[in-house]
Formats: C-alpha cells, sequence, structure tokens
C-alpha cells in the first residue's frame, strides 16, 4: 500500500469499515444522491445514528456534498482518482487487508487522540 492511500485515510479520517465501505460505494455510483435513510438502506446499515454520524464527518473533510436534504460524492478529480485507485486495489485481497489494517490504525488513533 502506498504513502498516497495512507495519508489519504488518515487525513480524511476514514476510521471505519463502514465509512470505507460508504465511500467506494458513492464512488461505483458517481451520480447517486440520496439522504442517510436511503443510504442505510442501501448499504444493508441499520443504525441511522451511525450513517449520520458517516456522512457529517464525510462532509467535514470535503469527501460529500449535501444538496438540499441529500448526500453525494463530492465532484473534485483528485478525490475520485483517489477513490478509484483505492477501488482497484481493494479487489486484492492481501492489499484490502492493509487497507483494513490502515482504517483500524486510524480508528485508534483517532480514540487515543
Amino acid at each position: 500500500m502506498t504513502d498516497f492511500v495512507i495519508n489519504f485515510i488518515q487525513g480524511k479520517q476514514i476510521n471505519s469499515f463502514q465509512k470505507l465501505r460508504f465511500l467506494l460505494f458513492l464512488y461505483q455510483h458517481p451520480e447517486l444522491t440520496g439522504t442517510s435513510e436511503q443510504f442505510a438502506r442501501q448499504l444493508y446499515l441499520g443504525d441511522m445514528a451511525m450513517i449520520e454520524a458517516i456522512i457529517q464527518e464525510l462532509c467535514m473533510v470535503g469527501l460529500l456534498d449535501r444538496i438540499d436534504h441529500k448526500y453525494m460524492l463530492h465532484d473534485d478529480p483528485s478525490v475520485k482518482s483517489t477513490l478509484q485507485y483505492l477501488s482497484r486495489v481493494y479487489d486484492d485481497p492481501l492489499a484490502r487487508q492493509q487497507i483494513l489494517d490502515q482504517v483500524r490504525s486510524a480508528s485508534f488513533t483517532a480514540a487515543y487522540a
């Protein structure tokens, strides 16, 4: 895994598997907009408080945009290229494990910062 990915995960506070999964889902569906309830249903995440917290955190770091009461992936070429790379690397089981280890590390670091 490259320093580029590590810096992205740490810098954008991607500190949970659910947050990573949500970002990759939005990358795979770039035109999709939705409410927290719609995203929770589409991703089978039943915990509304968790999905709302994820959405708020992703908005704060500039990865999501809010349009009225709906959210979508921020239209930034650098974000999209990073997510493209991350998505491609995530398909490799060994690289996926390294990514998840980094996400766990970001979670641990955030909890004790």
